[in-house]
């Protein structure tokens, strides 16, 4: 978490805050700003973004704007992260809940007298355990543990108490082969789609403010300009959603795209 004092003009951000009165606006120039608490971004990020938000206001001549943009970006951001990360934290957890039923289930159907080992994969090259006996006692330990629901959440994810125990999650009854077979064959999308939702709903809610209060400004029919693209795409970029060397076309011309596919 990083704390921080931003003094924006809130007469320009009224938009934003239809509740603020100027009573409360001459309060908060009273104070000489008003406080952030980012809880997704580091002193090093944020120190970042104010010089990317800085440089581009002055290239597209909004410099005047600066304050207020960097309010918005950094307080949307907190309300978007929270959403990005359980994205892909509930992607990442699926797929370590299939990983871990497809080691449960072959140790689950592995005959008495079948051949079973143990094989660790590190840099430097593979390791088992080829001895049948110590291997088949290693996974017994291992499925027991997870069985009784001896493990730590915080590396398997939450999502695999459902996976693998279904509603009796909260119980003590033993792993179904029928959970462990569903839980194996779970096959988690990339959150793509819903990140660039995302991603656009960012872009919307900073739009509004271009819109109305700056010389970067769209005709009606027009759902964004090569101005507002380039200017959402460092900003994003700037806070790590995207990444120019790993897109094949020009920025704007990825963010004209995303918004067309994308908007709500």
């Amino acid at each position: 978490m990083y704390e921080t004092v931003l003094n924006p003009n809130f007469n320009k951000l009224k938009e934003y805050f239809p509740n603020i009165t100027d009573t409360d606006i001459i309060g908060i120039e009273k104070l000489e700003g008003v406080p952030l608490y980012l809880e997704y971004m580091s002193k090093e990020g944020f120190l970042k973004i104010s010089k990317v938000l800085q440089e581009a206001s002055i290239y597209y001549g909004i410099e005047d704007h600066n304050n207020e943009l960097l309010y918005l970006i950094l307080q949307k951001n907190e309300q978007i992260r929270e959403r990005y990360d359980a994205y892909w934290q509930n992607y990442e957890d699926d797929q370590t809940s299939a990983e871990i039923a497809k080691f449960l289930l072959a140790f689950k159907d592995s005959k008495p007298n079948q051949a079973f080992q143990l094989v660790a994969k590190p840099i430097t090259g593979s390791v088992a355990i080829k001895d049948a006996a110590v291997a088949k006692w290693m996974g017994e330990q291992i499925y027991k543990a997870i069985e009784a629901r001896q493990f730590p959440l915080d590396i398997f994810g939450e999502k695999i108490l459902y996976n693998l125990f279904g509603d009796e999650f909260d119980g003590d009854a033993p792993i179904s082969r029928d959970t462990l077979k569903e839980a194996s064959l779970l096959k988690p999308r990339v959150p793509t789609v819903r990140i660039k939702k995302l991603l656009v709903e960012f872009c919307l809610y900073l739009q509004v403010y271009l819109i109305k209060e700056t010389k970067l400004t769209a005709p009606e029919d027009v759902l964004l300009t090569d101005a507002q693209a380039n200017l959402f795409f460092d900003i994003l970029e700037c806070i790590g959603y995207l990444d120019r060397d790993k897109i094949q076309s020009d920025p704007k011309d990825y963010m004209h795209a995303m918004f067309k596919n994308h908007i709500k």
